[in-house]
């Protein structure tokens, strides 16, 4: 990647004079200027058990050689500060939470599933936005459908409720029938 910057003279001065003394040549210090400027820059606060603030999460937390791993990890952080679209992303990624989360309500990326996805999020999304009004379950079907041509074992979508076990009725014994001759008065 390459950045231009413009600097004014003082600043052209004050980079040349850290890369002399530093023995380092000026990419090397702006690296690591801005380095040091984001291990200092964090957001959300952070407490022990005890409620004291103990710091915050820096840039190295969201960090991630996969770019939807990364964002992902960054539109979780409630104290992030999102774009509109982030927040579509998130609504999306929640609404098919199986597709991009390990668990029901964790956080966590699904690695695997993320980085074939990926690639496509836009088509999903686009997907999502025109259809979710008429075939609700259409983008997750498009995203299964990528996962098995990747060789992915796709999660069941769209996702069957569970319904809640009802507890099997006590099988009656003789033992347990009332003995009915003993509670008629004469």
């Amino acid at each position: 990647m390459t950045l231009s910057l413009r600097l004014d003279p003082k600043t052209k001065f004050i980079l040349d004079f850290v890369s002399r003394i530093k023995g380092q040549n000026i990419t090397t210090v702006v690296e690591r200027a801005i380095k040091e400027t984001a291990d200092g820059t964090g957001i959300g606060p952070r407490f022990d058990e005890f409620g004291s603030e103990i710091g915050q999460e820096t840039w190295s937390k969201f960090w991630d050689p996969s770019e939807g791993v990364r964002t992902l990890k960054l539109i979780a952080c409630p104290y992030y500060p999102t774009t509109f679209d982030e927040d579509e992303l998130k609504a999306f990624t929640d609404a098919h939470r199986e597709f991009f989360y390990v668990g029901s309500r964790g956080n966590e990326p699904r690695r695997a599933f993320v980085d074939i996805l990926w690639p496509k999020i836009e088509d999903y999304l686009a997907i999502w936005r025109e259809k979710k009004s008429t075939d609700y379950w259409a983008a997750g079907e498009a995203m299964k459908a990528d996962l098995g041509v990747a060789r992915v074992q796709a999660p069941d979508w769209p996702t069957k409720p569970k319904l809640p076990e009802r507890p099997a009725a006590p099988a009656r014994t003789p033992a347990s029938e009332p003995d009915l001759e003993d509670d008629i008065p004469f």
